[in-house]
């Protein structure tokens, strides 16, 4: 015999109340005073409901299994990650059984509940907990958010659950502040630093920190990016390095580009030895993983030198760079690998030609 759906009582009324989600909408009935016969009634009001409805009942964890299997296959592997993490929020926050009770209103409340989690569970020593799962600050919250709204965009696109104004639900402001880059002075003293701990290897097992901060202040490289870099996606004859795709990996937003080589990222590569196909490997001969170019760089060569910054500061430095000495900012968005330039436009301060620089362009009439 079926499990017969819950009812409630309302303080004040003598029957009983039961509620069925119906596209993505919940409807509250006023029964009768008995509980079997509400719980009966209801049940019939549900079926009815789903007979009814265009799009009837999706089992959410139905759903997010077949939305997992698609996004393995089509996403990256960080973006896969980010998609499962934000569905355990979410199930967290409120058990979904239907796939129509995801509207945003919930996920007005869902970002409401993100919040005050995270207020309840942050530690209070940040260093000693920096990544304590469930802490979630503005960006964090942000991210998870349009994760799910991507996950029901999907849903909408299957025919699963009629189309909603998911852009109703507002983002947490995030400061922006003003990009931080390295100077020639500094990139200056971090080379020098790598090729004193480089002469204390033999060639062929110097550790990568020289290479990594040319593929980083020289070509934009991301971290990933400079892992997965082989020695056939770069052409010495053309002067070309190519970020391209690979059997385990992609660039991200599948982007791939060709980045002129610097005339000093060139003649480092080609003095390197190859000690495989990649380009990057420890002192024992494997391949640095993300996590180590980012922890590595970090603690054994930006601190070491009194400064600050991760391995993405290389990054920021290359566009700065680039902009503080006229490159435009279309021709910086093709280089980095940008979507869109107004990713691009967080450099627009450094550029030389001020508003009023530009307008002194105009001909003299």
């Amino acid at each position: 015999m079926p499990k017969l759906p819950s009812v409630y009582k309302r303080a004040g009324s003598p029957v009983y109340w039961g509620s069925v989600m119906i596209n993505g909408k919940r409807k509250q009935y006023a029964l009768c005073e008995n509980k079997a016969a509400a719980q009966r009634m209801l049940a019939d009001i549900k079926a009815e409901a789903k007979s009814r409805s265009k799009y009837g009942d999706t089992p959410f964890q139905a759903f997010a299994e077949k939305y997992m299997a698609w996004a393995k296959a089509n996403k990256s592997d960080k973006t896969v990650k980010r998609d499962a993490l934000s569905l355990e929020y979410l199930q967290e926050f409120h058990p979904i059984k239907d796939l129509t009770e995801i509207s945003p209103a919930l996920l007005d409340e869902f970002k409401t509940w993100l919040k005050n989690r995270t207020e309840r569970v942050r530690p209070t020593d940040r260093k000693k907990y920096p990544r304590l799962r469930g802490v979630l600050g503005p960006h964090g919250i942000n991210r998870t958010l349009q994760s799910v709204k991507m996950i029901m965009r999907k849903a909408e696109a299957w025919g699963l659950v009629p189309a909603q104004n998911w852009r109703l639900i507002s983002k947490f402001k995030t400061p922006k502040g003003r990009v931080e880059f390295f100077t020639p002075a500094e990139l200056t003293q971090m080379l020098d630093y790598t090729r004193v701990l480089a002469a204390q290897f033999p060639p062929e097992k110097r550790p990568p920190w020289q290479t990594i901060i040319l593929l980083g202040a020289r070509a934009g490289l991301r971290r990933g990016e400079m892992q997965n870099l082989m020695w056939s996606d770069i052409d010495f004859g053309k002067g070309i390095l190519s970020i391209t795709p690979k059997k385990d990996w992609t660039p991200k937003d599948y982007e791939c580009r060709d980045i002129p080589l610097a005339e000093d990222l060139k003649a480092h590569l080609q003095k390197l030895p190859k000690r495989g196909p990649y380009v990057l490997y420890d002192v024992y001969g494997d391949r640095l993983s993300v996590d180590s170019i980012t922890t590595y760089f970090r603690d054994k060569i930006v601190k070491k030198c009194g400064l600050s910054g991760n391995v993405h500061k290389l990054r920021h430095t290359f566009a700065s760079h680039l902009v503080q000495n006229g490159v435009d900012l279309y021709t910086v968005s093709k280089l980095l690998g940008h979507s869109s330039i107004k990713t691009t436009e967080i450099y627009a301060h450094l550029s030389p030609v001020t508003l009023a620089g530009a307008v002194a362009k105009l001909p003299v009439l």
